[in-house]
């Protein structure tokens, strides 16, 4: 599975870089409250790519089984 993006270690958090321009996300900028902070950065990011770079959207495991519990 190919990533659009570049994860690094910052103060507070991890910094998700697109790989074809410099727009970041950090996981300091989502709640905690809405799931694991690591994948709403990773969505966020390759939500940018699908719509700015026209790639294929991206869909990790874990969002995949987030779905099914708050569907349940």
């Amino acid at each position: 599975m190919k990533r659009f993006y570049t994860i690094a270690r910052i103060k507070g958090g991890m910094k998700f870089t697109c790989i074809r321009c410099p727009h970041c996300v950090c996981t300091f900028e989502f709640d905690a409250r809405n799931g694991n902070l690591r994948t709403q950065a990773a969505t966020a990011i390759n939500q940018h790519a699908a719509k700015v770079h026209h790639e294929p959207v991206m869909i990790s495991s874990l969002d995949v089984q987030q779905q099914s519990v708050w569907r349940a």
